[in-house]
């Protein structure tokens, strides 16, 4: 049900029916189309928050994602995963591993956010990185695995407002 939610043409009736389905979801938070959520009742998104196209939110283990951070198209965050050494291949327990992602976050298209990452305030994940740690506040971090290349200023104080194209 929840991936035809993420047909529906208009960003303001999805994040409707996100908030009926349990997420907590801050005010001018824009859904773009295809965002696929896992886990809905696990998920805190802050305001000002906007999804890009084709993006994967994996909450099953709990995903809180800050105020005025943008995401672009395609990005997976995915705290799931089995145990490779486990002779079961169980996945660790759905109590376990949350991610945390800042205010103020910039991520790149096709970026992935994996296991129990917290992603600090300010930071920017280049497209195709993929996270697999802990990024620190203001950090520029690119590659894969995902390393710091820059810094990002530390004054920033833009808001999200909920504009988006239209029929999305």
């Amino acid at each position: 049900m929840l991936f035809q939610v993420a047909l529906v043409p208009s960003h303001h009736i999805r994040r409707f029916i996100y908030k009926a389905l349990g997420a907590e979801i801050g005010k001018h938070v824009v859904f773009h189309f295809r965002t696929e959520i896992r886990g809905i009742h696990r998920l805190k998104i802050g305001s000002g928050t906007i999804i890009g196209d084709n993006t994967l939110l994996d909450a099953r283990r709990g995903l809180t994602i800050g105020e005025n951070v943008n995401i672009a198209s395609d990005v997976t965050i995915h705290p799931g995963g089995h145990d490779i050494r486990d002779p079961f291949f169980r996945a660790p327990a759905l109590d376990s591993s949350p991610v945390v992602i800042g205010d103020r976050v910039y991520i790149g298209a096709r970026a992935m956010i994996l296991n129990g990452v917290t992603i600090g305030v300010g930071t920017v994940l280049c497209a195709g990185c993929v996270v697999t740690k802990d990024v620190e506040p203001y950090a520029v971090v690119a590659g894969i695995p995902a390393k710091k290349v820059n810094e990002r200023p530390r004054d920033l104080r833009y808001e999200f407002k909920g504009r988006s194209q239209r029929l999305y």
